[in-house]
Protein backbone atom coordinates (compact mmCIF):
# COMPACT_ATOMS: atom_id res chain seq x y z
CA UNK A 1 0.00 0.00 0.00
CA UNK A 2 2.69 2.33 0.69
CA UNK A 3 4.52 1.78 -2.57
CA UNK A 4 1.46 2.28 -4.32
CA UNK A 5 1.38 6.05 -2.57
CA UNK A 6 4.85 6.62 -3.44
CA UNK A 7 4.14 5.65 -7.11
CA UNK A 8 1.41 7.94 -7.01
CA UNK A 9 2.83 10.86 -6.04
CA UNK A 10 5.82 10.03 -8.34
CA UNK A 11 3.46 10.24 -11.11
CA UNK A 12 1.04 12.98 -10.43
CA UNK A 13 2.70 15.85 -8.81
CA UNK A 14 0.61 18.34 -8.66
CA UNK A 15 0.92 22.00 -10.54
CA UNK A 16 2.89 24.91 -8.64
CA UNK A 17 1.04 27.59 -8.01
CA UNK A 18 2.05 31.30 -8.28
CA UNK A 19 0.05 33.10 -5.45
CA UNK A 20 -0.40 36.53 -3.98
CA UNK A 21 -2.71 38.62 -1.79
CA UNK A 22 -5.30 40.88 -3.82
CA UNK A 23 -8.17 42.83 -1.75
CA UNK A 24 -12.09 43.16 -2.67
CA UNK A 25 -12.16 46.39 -3.97
CA UNK A 26 -15.85 45.98 -5.16
CA UNK A 27 -18.56 43.87 -6.83
CA UNK A 28 -19.66 44.23 -9.88
CA UNK A 29 -22.77 41.48 -11.16
CA UNK A 30 -20.78 38.08 -10.64
CA UNK A 31 -17.69 39.47 -10.75
CA UNK A 32 -15.07 40.95 -7.85
CA UNK A 33 -12.77 43.44 -8.89
CA UNK A 34 -9.34 42.83 -6.95
CA UNK A 35 -6.73 44.52 -6.37
CA UNK A 36 -3.33 43.75 -5.97
CA UNK A 37 -0.24 45.36 -5.31
CA UNK A 38 2.79 44.83 -7.42
CA UNK A 39 6.14 45.07 -5.63
CA UNK A 40 9.87 45.42 -6.87
CA UNK A 41 12.33 42.09 -5.77
CA UNK A 42 14.21 44.70 -3.61
CA UNK A 43 11.72 44.26 -1.00
CA UNK A 44 12.80 40.79 0.02
CA UNK A 45 16.05 41.69 -0.26
CA UNK A 46 19.11 41.96 2.89
CA UNK A 47 20.77 44.71 1.24
CA UNK A 48 17.38 46.82 -0.06
CA UNK A 49 18.96 49.68 2.06
CA UNK A 50 21.89 50.50 0.64
CA UNK A 51 21.02 49.66 -2.67
CA UNK A 52 20.55 51.82 -5.13
CA UNK A 53 18.28 49.84 -7.21
CA UNK A 54 15.52 49.80 -4.47
CA UNK A 55 15.94 53.81 -3.73
CA UNK A 56 14.66 54.31 -7.82
CA UNK A 57 12.01 51.50 -6.78
CA UNK A 58 10.45 53.69 -3.53
CA UNK A 59 10.54 56.99 -5.76
CA UNK A 60 8.27 54.82 -8.50
CA UNK A 61 6.22 53.02 -5.92
CA UNK A 62 4.50 49.92 -6.19
CA UNK A 63 1.91 49.55 -8.91
CA UNK A 64 -1.51 48.48 -7.75
CA UNK A 65 -3.55 46.39 -10.98
CA UNK A 66 -7.11 45.66 -11.20
CA UNK A 67 -8.33 41.96 -11.90
CA UNK A 68 -11.94 40.95 -12.39
CA UNK A 69 -12.86 37.44 -11.41
CA UNK A 70 -15.90 35.22 -10.75
CA UNK A 71 -17.34 35.98 -7.53
CA UNK A 72 -18.35 32.60 -6.49
CA UNK A 73 -16.74 32.93 -3.01
CA UNK A 74 -19.49 35.40 -2.28
CA UNK A 75 -16.65 38.04 -1.41
CA UNK A 76 -17.09 41.25 0.83
CA UNK A 77 -15.71 44.95 -0.19
CA UNK A 78 -12.32 44.93 1.77
CA UNK A 79 -11.11 41.85 2.41
CA UNK A 80 -7.94 40.50 1.27
CA UNK A 81 -7.96 36.85 -0.66
CA UNK A 82 -5.35 34.61 -1.95
CA UNK A 83 -5.64 34.41 -6.05
CA UNK A 84 -3.00 31.99 -7.75
CA UNK A 85 -2.66 30.78 -11.21
CA UNK A 86 -0.33 27.63 -12.24
CA UNK A 87 3.23 28.46 -12.55
CA UNK A 88 3.04 27.00 -16.11
CA UNK A 89 0.34 29.53 -17.61
CA UNK A 90 2.75 31.99 -16.48
CA UNK A 91 5.59 30.93 -17.86
CA UNK A 92 3.56 31.15 -21.10
CA UNK A 93 2.21 34.30 -20.90
CA UNK A 94 5.77 35.19 -20.28
CA UNK A 95 7.09 34.02 -23.35
CA UNK A 96 3.99 35.17 -25.18
CA UNK A 97 4.45 38.49 -24.27
CA UNK A 98 8.52 38.98 -24.51
CA UNK A 99 10.04 36.29 -25.94
CA UNK A 100 7.85 36.31 -29.65
CA UNK A 101 8.26 39.68 -30.05
CA UNK A 102 11.89 39.73 -28.59
CA UNK A 103 12.55 36.98 -31.29
CA UNK A 104 11.06 38.28 -33.93
CA UNK A 105 12.75 41.42 -33.61
CA UNK A 106 16.10 39.96 -33.59
CA UNK A 107 15.39 37.39 -36.75
CA UNK A 108 14.40 40.19 -39.21
CA UNK A 109 17.51 42.51 -37.93
CA UNK A 110 19.80 39.24 -38.51
CA UNK A 111 17.68 38.43 -41.76
CA UNK A 112 17.98 41.85 -43.12
CA UNK A 113 21.43 42.02 -42.34
CA UNK A 114 22.56 38.53 -43.92
CA UNK A 115 20.56 39.82 -47.06
CA UNK A 116 23.47 42.83 -46.94
CA UNK A 117 21.38 45.35 -45.86
CA UNK A 118 23.34 48.14 -44.13
CA UNK A 119 22.47 48.40 -40.26
CA UNK A 120 20.70 51.51 -40.25
CA UNK A 121 18.19 49.34 -42.86
CA UNK A 122 18.41 46.14 -40.68
CA UNK A 123 17.40 48.53 -37.50
CA UNK A 124 13.91 49.56 -39.40
CA UNK A 125 13.22 46.30 -40.35
CA UNK A 126 13.88 45.02 -36.43
CA UNK A 127 11.05 47.37 -35.50
CA UNK A 128 8.89 45.69 -38.30
CA UNK A 129 9.71 42.63 -36.58
CA UNK A 130 8.89 43.94 -33.47
CA UNK A 131 5.48 44.96 -34.76
CA UNK A 132 5.06 41.41 -35.96
CA UNK A 133 5.78 39.72 -32.99
CA UNK A 134 3.58 41.81 -30.77
CA UNK A 135 0.54 40.91 -33.45
CA UNK A 136 1.62 37.32 -32.98
CA UNK A 137 1.16 37.37 -29.36
CA UNK A 138 -1.26 39.20 -29.33
CA UNK A 139 -3.38 36.85 -31.22
CA UNK A 140 -1.90 33.45 -29.53
CA UNK A 141 -3.42 34.91 -26.40
CA UNK A 142 -6.81 36.94 -27.52
CA UNK A 143 -8.72 33.95 -26.82
CA UNK A 144 -6.82 32.74 -23.85
CA UNK A 145 -8.31 35.08 -21.36
CA UNK A 146 -9.91 32.97 -18.58
CA UNK A 147 -6.44 30.64 -18.91
CA UNK A 148 -4.34 33.57 -17.60
CA UNK A 149 -6.78 35.14 -15.67
CA UNK A 150 -5.60 34.14 -11.73
CA UNK A 151 -8.18 32.24 -9.41
CA UNK A 152 -9.60 32.40 -6.29
CA UNK A 153 -7.79 29.92 -3.71
CA UNK A 154 -8.80 30.89 -0.22
CA UNK A 155 -9.26 33.72 2.17
CA UNK A 156 -6.37 34.93 4.40
CA UNK A 157 -6.52 33.50 7.66
CA UNK A 158 -7.25 37.24 9.72
CA UNK A 159 -10.62 37.84 8.06
CA UNK A 160 -11.16 34.36 8.47
CA UNK A 161 -10.67 34.98 12.11
CA UNK A 162 -12.56 38.06 11.97
CA UNK A 163 -15.85 36.31 10.48
CA UNK A 164 -15.87 33.51 13.02
CA UNK A 165 -16.02 36.84 15.96
CA UNK A 166 -18.71 38.67 14.20
CA UNK A 167 -16.92 41.53 12.98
Amino acid sequence: MEQNDQQHQATSSPTELIEATATVISLQGDMAVLETKRTNACSGCGAAGACGTSALGSIFGQKQNLLHIENSFDAVPGEQVIIGMPETDLLLASLAAYMIPLGAMIGIALLAMAIGFSEGVAGLFSLVGLGGGLLIAGRLTRNAEKRFTPKYLRRTPFLLASKVCGE
